[in-house]
């Protein structure tokens, strides 16, 4: 895997002071997705030919890379904080024959991972969840009698797991998905990045059959950039400057780039043209209602742009919210109330009035809760002038290692 440093220290931000408030200037590339990197790991573990291109450095990706090259020597596997690294390579150990153990973060192990127990005990699997652990006994998948029944509830990522895990099986998987599937999109994501790469599914209302056989056809799979790391430096320009991403994908498969959206609502222009995408400043940041059902992770980032906007915004449609890293909507509800916004949270999203003249002589230190997401947040309160200290700092490695020197932050 490709380090990015000496990449991006070729674009790094230019900051310019001007008045109170710096003037934010960004124009380069952002790492490659780790949503879609560890999608792309997953196929590659089971077929080694296949060449991924894009790189990233971020902890997640890391963690499940080092995992699939340990497959055939090691039995006990560190996920770190990462959710999608610890039921991904969960579902992947199970194709295997082996006792295995997967460790984290007791954050991490303390999020819903019932489900994976649910779904591979169909598969002839037996799988124990612990406080401290999670462990994998199997002899591979055995072709169950009736359709595998899934809950995605909690997260659509056990949905992905399986799925992503369907390669070159002796009978065909059926699947059936009771209730509503809980960030729907990165479903999708993962099920358009599979068939990209070759793999063919059949799908009628909540029932999917994948055919048995399936073999990755393609040879190589670029990973873009990841648009929730791009969405965190945006921010930045939409209330400071201005930003350039180059090699901007003209389409994209990831759910957050529905920011671009939100922007144009709150009348922050956005151009796009030949791969890049420029971002200014708004003159008149307007408020926002947006559903967050299908894009949680901009929430944390998003509702502090929405403190400054004119007028009330209300952000709503994500109760998963309060299942990531951290209870986003109370971390969140924290942060602005802190610095001295008025905010009203909900169970599945936020009311926040926008404020633009407030005092920012508030000393305070802010605790992330080990989310990467919250420390970004705050880090633009930090960038504005606000007398805060992040503690934590380093949790961005989780998804964006060079966030802080990208953005000219001092946590």
């Amino acid at each position: 895997m490709l380090i990015l440093k000496k990449y991006l220290q070729k674009s790094l931000v230019r900051v310019h002071f001007g008045g109170r408030v710096r003037e934010f200037h960004f124009k380069g590339n952002i790492p490659a997705s780790k949503s879609l990197f560890n999608r792309a790991l997953i196929a590659k573990s089971y077929y080694s030919n296949l060449k991924i291109s894009g790189s990233t450095s971020c902890d997640d990706v890391a963690h499940l890379e080092k995992s699939l090259n340990q497959i055939k020597t090691e039995k006990s596997f560190n996920c770190g904080e990462g959710g999608t690294t610890l039921r991904f390579l969960a579902f992947r150990l199970s194709r295997e024959k082996g006792h295995f153990v997967l460790k984290g973060t007791s954050r991490l192990l303390s999020r819903p991972q019932v489900e994976i127990k649910n779904i591979l005990s169909q598969l002839g699997v037996a799988v124990r969840v612990n406080k401290t652990n999670i462990q994998i006994i199997s002899n591979g998948w055995i072709a169950p009698k009736k359709s595998v029944v899934v809950q995605a509830k909690d997260s659509s990522q056990f949905l992905s797991a399986l799925f992503l895990n369907s390669w070159g099986l002796d009978f065909d998987l059926k699947v059936k998905v009771v209730g509503g599937v809980t960030s729907q999109s990165y479903l999708d994501m993962t099920l358009v990045l599979l068939n990209q790469l070759g793999l063919r599914y059949q799908k009628r209302g909540n029932f999917y059959i994948v055919p048995k056989g399936q073999k990755v056809l393609s040879k190589s799979c670029r990973v873009e950039s990841d648009m929730s790391s791009i969405f965190s430096v945006a921010a930045f320009g939409a209330l400071f400057g201005g930003v350039e991403f180059l090699d901007f994908p003209k389409s994209t498969i990831q759910p957050d780039k529905q920011f671009l959206h939100f922007f144009e609502k709150m009348n922050v222009p956005v151009k796009l043209n030949r791969g890049v995408c420029k971002i200014k400043a708004a003159k008149d940041l307007r408020s926002l209602r947006a559903n967050l059902q299908n894009c949680p992770d901009l929430f944390p980032v998003l509702a502090v742009v929405c403190a400054f906007a004119k007028g009330r915004s209300i952000l709503y449609g994500a109760p998963q919210l309060k299942q990531k890293e951290s209870n986003r909507i109370a971390k969140t509800a924290e942060l602005l109330t802190r610095a001295g916004f008025s905010c009203q949270p909900h169970d599945d999203g936020m009311e926040i009035e926008g404020q633009k003249d407030i005092s920012l002589e508030r000393k305070f230190t802010f605790d992330p809760d080990s989310d990467h997401r919250l420390a970004m947040a705050a880090a633009i309160l930090k960038y504005k002038g606000f007398k805060i200290k992040i503690k934590n700092s380093s949790v961005v490695k989780k998804s964006f290692p060079e966030f802080w020197s990208l953005v000219g932050v001092k946590p």
